[in-house]
């Protein structure tokens, strides 16, 4: 005994610790088992064991990489941990600390899964934006589905109870197993060209591995570039595929794809039914109210004496006539002086041009009885005459001239259009000009003639001229 060289139990483990978390083999190792002992503290880290038909491992998963971990963890669940091997020195207990989880049996393709669903994401293929509304009321719908399968009898069941109008096209193909997702893709392209209201895909529950064709790649695409909507139900409740993701609706059910496609026939008869009590109520409400309407309008004194819409218009109508006549009949006697005047101013300047003519013949007669000399003298007169008769004439008519436009001006000024227009306005009552303000009485009517258009005015007040002087 005494040859042996004697460690302490602390020496040892320590040891041990680090022969084990030295060891490059013991890290990041992948251990299946089943989850037993689960304890979650307050703390956040999880404690349990990991063990299968043989040994049991303790382990250890500190809340930060518990965090990371998408899916419910419970006592008995198969699990795919990675972790590193550890060992806790005040017990001396090795033990797996563990730093990721998945689940196990299917660990591989749910990871797979998950990196695929990650990519359509970024893609945007799962946009709510990109979904297309579902009709209303469908009548020609594609069935994807299994060819003999109980999914198949619970859609049509559905249909026939719920939207039995419809008509249905079936398009069979393999579920599940290999190749079976190349063969939806075929059956949902010829059903796209079908000319549908809506596609139903569908699939009754079954395992991960079952329903592993509808995550395929190439047929969440598929679905997302359909031009008819298409409506899934792939699996049960808790089941969900890509195809879920990419379609424009997705049902927990085949029945629930049919729930979300088509309406309930009864609930369609009924609310038709609904909406013709309330049009016939509507339209009996409607027309009481038009015939209420064409009670009172018939009785109304217009439709009695429609005269009386343009009888007062009438009346008008002719005392704007009769002003106008008179104002024409006006404006041409004074056109008519005018023209008279003109024309004696043009006989009295021809007649003045004659007498001018007449008196520088004699003159020229004269001249002829005269010597050279009396001539040229004569002559001299006679251009200083000549000159004198111009300027004369040019007098006489620019006399004639001024005192034409003075008349015309006269009588422009005098024309009551004229006056009109500088601003004045004439006062009528009844039909009457009124020239003195002691003929108006308070709340009189009077009636305002302007140069363009007329108004009505009401009496206030009067003014006499005493007043205005003191103003």
């Amino acid at each position: 005994m005494s040859e042996k060289r004697v460690v302490s139990v602390s020496r040892l483990v320590r040891y041990l610790k680090g022969q084990l978390e030295g060891n490059a083999v013991l890290h990041s190792l992948y251990v299946e088992g089943e989850i037993s002992n689960l304890r979650r503290p307050y703390s956040g880290h999880w404690y349990f064991s990991l063990k299968d038909e043989q040994s049991s491992l303790p382990c250890v998963m500190f809340a930060s990489s518990a965090r990371n971990v998408k899916f419910p963890v419970n006592n008995g669940d198969k699990v795919i941990v990675r972790g590193d091997i550890a060992v806790y020195m005040p017990e001396g207990r090795m033990q797996l600390i563990v730093q990721a989880m998945q689940p196990g049996g299917t660990g591989a393709l749910y990871l797979q899964l998950e990196a695929l669903k990650k990519k359509l994401f970024a893609e945007g293929l799962f946009d709510e934006a990109h979904k297309k509304p579902l009709p209303a009321f469908p009548m020609h719908i594609g069935l994807v589905t299994g060819n003999n399968t109980a999914a198949r009898s619970d859609v049509l069941i559905t249909l026939k109870k719920r939207w039995p109008v419809a008509e249905i096209h079936e398009y069979p193909c393999p579920v599940q197993g290999e190749g079976a997702a190349v063969k939806i893709v075929e059956a949902l392209h010829k059903a796209d060209e079908g000319n549908h209201d809506v596609i139903l895909l569908v699939r009754g529950g079954g395992s991960l591995e079952d329903l592993w064709c509808f995550n395929d790649e190439m047929l969440a695409r598929t679905v997302y570039a359909m031009h008819t909507p298409v409506v899934t139900g792939v699996g049960h409740e808790t089941d969900t595929t890509l195809v879920d993701y990419v379609s424009d609706h997705r049902a927990n059910t085949p029945t629930g794809a049919v729930e979300a496609a088509v309406p309930d026939i009864h609930e369609v008869r009924k609310h038709i039914k609904d909406l013709g009590v309330r049009m016939t109520n509507a339209l009996g409400t409607t027309l009481q109210h038009k015939r209420m309407q064409l009670d009172r309008l018939s009785n109304s004194p217009v439709f009695r004496s429609p005269d009386i819409l343009y009888r007062d218009k009438v009346m008008r109508l002719d005392i704007l006539r009769e002003k106008l006549v008179h104002s024409t009949s006006a404006a041409q006697r004074k056109k008519l002086l005018l023209n008279g005047l003109r024309n004696r101013l043009v006989t009295m300047a021809m007649r003045e041009c004659h007498v001018l003519q007449a008196k520088t013949n004699e003159h020229k007669a004269a001249l002829m009885q005269y010597s050279s000399q009396s001539i040229t003298k004569a002559k001299n007169r006679l251009d200083i005459d000549a000159e004198a008769l111009h300027r004369n004439i040019g007098y006489v008519l620019e006399t004639k001239r001024q005192m034409l436009e003075k008349e015309m001006r006269l009588l422009d000024a005098y024309s009551p259009l004229k006056v009109l227009d500088r601003g004045y306005s004439i006062v009528t009552k009844d039909d009457k000009a009124v020239i003195d303000a002691v003929t108006l009485k308070k709340n009189d009517l009077v009636t305002l003639r302007f140069a363009k258009g007329s108004a009505q005015a009401k009496i206030e007040k009067t003014i006499e001229e005493a007043e205005h002087a003191e103003g």
